[in-house]
């Protein structure tokens, strides 16, 4: 199965997202995997440890700005819970 983002590579994380009542899936290869969710993992793993400094501001836009697009697309084909 293809990467969803790329369409040229193997997809080798397979995430399920839930809106509400539907689910999502998305099939990423681990580079489109990296682009997105390295910045929002390392934002969220800096933030959550003990001691740790607040996120900036530039940060936390960052961090929004990769959730906006990690979301699905409103077109995007879903599946009941």
């Amino acid at each position: 199965m293809l990467c969803q983002r790329c369409g040229e590579r193997e997809a080798e994380i397979f995430q399920t997202q839930r809106v509400g009542e539907k689910l999502y899936d998305r099939d990423l290869c681990s580079v489109c995997a990296k682009l997105d969710y390295g910045v929002f993992l390392g934002a969220l793993l800096q933030s959550q440890a003990p001691g740790a400094r607040e996120l900036t501001d530039d940060e936390e836009r960052e961090l929004r700005r990769v959730l906006d697009e990690a979301a699905p697309a409103e077109d995007a084909p879903a599946r009941e819970d």
